[in-house]
């Protein structure tokens, strides 16, 4: 990751690997130096705030826990992990879903295919995102993936969509085609995922169109064979 700040939207859409950003919309292109600026003032409270700032984001239930991300201290990326900003993933095992939340907010949830003891629990970060990990739309991981910081694991699509909602996996998370290609376009790298049994309810996905990116580059890595733990 780079310690300096980014001087255009261009710095954060850029091929594989460093697609931290899988594509972009003419509004976050019209919102980005204004965004940047909140951003960088955000950064120097967190640094004066210090561990203050960096509270714990569950619910007052406790179920729901913030994982941090792989920022690093004074960079951007930091700014864009403090508490009112970013957005993180939980999976929920108890209940077989994958919610996206900004701060306590929900902001999608989604059904998921598992694979019962087998699938890890506890903190991650999204490390790599890659389009047709095996080379093809409709392979075994389906048309996106997204790989789990220092694991074999990732969360991907499927080729075997009656396994949603079910232990068929060998410990990643599997997603509907559209919905990991939903997730794909809204989470940047970096992106923390907690995966725990329980801590979601019966949360229903919000209503409304599907988020889609405008691609500008090549997310593919044809020469890697991914074998992660399907």
């Amino acid at each position: 990751a780079s310690s300096s700040w980014p001087s255009t939207l261009d710095e954060l859409v850029r091929p594989y690997p460093a697609n931290y950003l899988s594509g972009d919309t003419p509004g976050m292109r019209s919102l980005f130096p204004r965004l940047l600026e909140e951003l960088k003032a955000k950064a120097g409270q967190g640094r004066q705030g210090g561990s203050s700032q960096q509270g714990d984001r569950s619910g007052q239930d406790g179920e729901i826990s913030a994982a941090p991300g792989p920022a690093e201290r004074g960079s951007w990326l930091e700014a864009l992990q403090l508490p009112e900003q970013p957005l993180r993933i939980v999976v929920d095992t108890e209940r077989y879903r994958l919610a996206v939340l900004s701060g306590d907010v929900i902001v999608r949830s989604y059904a998921v295919g598992l694979g019962g003891d087998k699938t890890p629990t506890g903190s991650f970060s999204i490390s790599e995102k890659v389009k047709n990990p095996n080379g093809r739309d409709n392979g075994e991981f389906g048309s996106r993936g997204m790989t789990l910081s220092n694991t074999l694991y990732a969360i991907h699509g499927t080729d075997d969509p009656s396994s949603i909602g079910k232990d068929r996996s060998l410990g990643c998370v599997r997603m509907g085609r559209a919905d990991i290609e939903e997730l794909y376009d809204l989470v940047p790298l970096g992106t923390s995922v907690t995966i725990q049994s329980g801590g979601l309810g019966g949360v229903p996905a919000p209503e409304g169109e599907r988020f889609e990116l405008t691609p500008r580059h090549n997310e593919t890595n044809p020469d890697k064979v991914y074998r992660w733990l399907d």
